[in-house]
């Protein structure tokens, strides 16, 4: 026997192909002599499947599972061999189903009288849409045919390719009552719902109970994306990928807490604001205002729009001094400029008004422009940021500058102690912002002498009404007229939000 072995292998190897396609079968089969190695096989039967197809075929499809045959890309002797056998026939069918190849599909029933070709042909005669997945299931109890590993790796194939909806396509054959559902069909489940999730589409053709047992199964391997989305739905938020009242899941906010905590700490940021929505609510079983605010603050500080928002207006809120002010316009502002409307509209409350229209206010700036170009710069920052002649005449741009605003610094010419304590003004708009940038570099180099080039205070109130008079400029186009009760309003964070209270209350809701 062994002579023979090593006969059969010198002519293998001198190309004789009978001889290469016996070897292949060998090695296909596996024995003592010849050990399985696919690869190899593969390589010796290459050969004779240009003279042999249809017995390189046979032997191919007797020898490799269906899983082996898609591995190592053996689709089309698949189908030359379900030309001639049953077994192959079968394999090449639970294929075409998951394909979803409903063409092939007949042509292929149509040449068998098998049981099942059968009734797969009275299932297209009688019904429009032919129930694939009970069909599956039926060859998977029957001929003892991996099915679901079939589905996983089309799932996983149209994942690759970033088709996320064939992917669901091909998933939707699989039930929660499927036989033998591999882990890797739960993680696939996972990665289209968090694909959906960030797309905002619906999943619509996926088992609603396959979605829960596969985020279950990939939360309990401390997957992130299944910890956030069940965490979601089992604290009854929505989710974009799947309408909560389709699921079969209650509302648990003890365990939607921890997964949600669990998500977090891996990385998914915007857990931590769901996890402030739990724990600021007091009627809630976690209910606990220390900890939503130390998860808003987290959400806040990898720079989700509305965390900072809230924790902006909740510093606000509670701020009695410039310091607390600013850090909650800090706030406020970097939400703003990352596209939050609501931002900006709260920042416009902390705005005074100024009256006129823009064109009459910059044609006037033009003019005096050309006179006092110092007095210009000011004129423009009154006209921003809502300042009062005062305060615009007074004020000193470099150090009064801030990232998302500027601050009027106290001042000596005020007598009343409260409207005399400094006022942190937000910029409403990014031409506000830049208009203090361009104003403290305009006044930089002077230093210590712009008191010098433009005089006292007294000295530039007395400039800026003559050069009023003499180009007919009127204050209530760049100054605000806001009394001392309406300024002292904007100072402190407490009297701001009460005057606010019902614009803040819809807000925050």
């Amino acid at each position: 026997m062994r002579r023979e072995n090593i006969r059969l292998r010198a002519l293998a190897r001198s190309g004789d192909v009978d001889a290469r396609l016996k070897l292949g079968g060998f090695y296909l089969e596996g024995t003592t002599d010849f050990p399985r190695n696919i690869k190899l096989a593969l390589e010796y039967l290459s050969s004779p499947a240009k003279v042999y197809k249809k017995e390189t075929a046979l032997i191919i499809c007797k020898h490799l599972c269906i899983i082996e045959i898609i591995e190592n890309f053996q689709i089309e002797s698949l189908r030359i061999a379900a030309m001639f056998g049953n077994e192959a026939r079968i394999k090449l069918l639970s294929l075409l189903i998951v394909k979803n190849n409903q063409e092939e599909i007949k042509s292929l029933v149509n040449k068998d009288d098998s049981i099942l070709c059968k009734r797969i042909r009275m299932l297209f005669s009688e019904f429009r849409q032919v129930e694939y997945k009970l069909i599956l299931n039926e060859i998977a109890i029957s001929y003892n045919i991996p099915v679901m590993e079939i589905v996983a790796i089309e799932a996983r194939s149209a994942l690759m390719e970033g088709n996320y909806k064939k992917a669901e396509e091909i998933i939707s054959l699989v039930s929660q009552s499927s036989q033998n559902i591999p882990d890797s069909i739960y993680d696939i489940v996972t990665k289209i719902l968090t694909a959906a999730e960030e797309r905002s589409y619906e999943i619509r053709k996926i088992d609603p109970s396959l979605i829960e047992s596969s985020l279950n199964h990939s939360a309990e391997k401390n997957n992130k994306n299944a910890c956030y989305l069940l965490g979601r739905m089992l604290a009854g938020f929505r989710v974009e990928s799947k309408e909560h009242s389709s699921l079969s899941t209650t509302v648990n906010l003890r365990k939607a807490a921890a997964l949600l905590l669990k998500a977090a700490d891996a990385g998914r940021k915007e857990a931590w604001l769901d996890l402030f929505y739990l724990c600021s609510d007091y009627r809630s079983s976690v209910g606990n205002p220390s900890m939503a605010r130390f998860c808003l603050e987290k959400a806040s500080l990898f720079g989700i729009p509305e965390a900072k928002r809230r924790l902006g207006i909740i510093t606000l809120k509670d701020a009695r001094g410039i310091e607390q002010m600013e850090k909650g316009l800090s706030l406020l502002y970097e939400s703003s400029i990352n596209g939050d409307l609501i931002s900006n509209s709260i920042i416009q409350t902390l705005v005074l008004d100024v009256q006129g229209r823009e064109e009459d206010a910059d044609s006037g700036i033009a003019e005096v422009q050309q006179i006092a170009p110092l007095l210009a710069t000011r004129l423009r920052l009154a006209r921003h940021f809502g300042l009062t002649k005062l305060e615009a005449l007074s004020i000193n741009p470099t150090t009064a500058i801030r990232p998302w605003g500027l601050v009027v610094e106290p001042s000596s010419y005020i007598k009343k102690g409260s409207l005399s304590e400094p006022r942190a003004v937000p910029a409403a708009s990014r031409e506000a912002i830049e208009c203090i940038r361009k104003a403290a570099m305009e006044f930089a180099p002077n230093g210590e002498i712009a008191d010098l080039l433009e005089g006292s205070f007294r000295a530039r109130s007395l400039k800026q009404r003559r050069i009023f008079q003499r180009i007919n400029l009127q204050e209530n186009l760049f100054f605000s007229q806001a009394n001392s009760s309406q300024r002292d309003a904007l100072r402190i964070g407490t009297r701001w939000a009460q005057n606010q209270k019902i614009f803040l209350d819809q807000v925050l809701s």
